[in-house]
């Protein structure tokens, strides 16, 4: 579900994408701002189309997270350098 705010002349959106490992929440968030010009009803139906949008590129993990190096590097490892099965250097 997502979760608009404005934020003066723009708008944060912000999706919950469920919890990780250690039960904290992940959140995604995105902000949008409207093009000069436009009306009170295409800035509404532009956002809940942003807001859907997110939402859909959230869920199906193609939004990128900020995560740690060291996290980075133990998933890279595990997911990439075992895989391959080249040698380590």
């Amino acid at each position: 579900m997502a979760t608009v705010t404005k934020r003066g002349n723009s708008y944060r959106i912000k999706v919950s994408c469920g919890y990780d490992a250690h039960g904290k929440q992940i959140v995604q968030c995105m902000t949008w701002k409207p093009t000069p010009g436009m009306s009170a009803r295409q800035i509404e139906k532009e956002l809940q189309r942003q807001t859907v949008f997110f939402e859909e590129e959230c869920m199906q993990g193609n939004v990128v997270a900020t995560i740690k190096f060291e996290d980075f590097a133990h998933r890279w490892f595990k997911e990439y350098a075992e895989m391959s099965g080249e040698p380590h250097l």
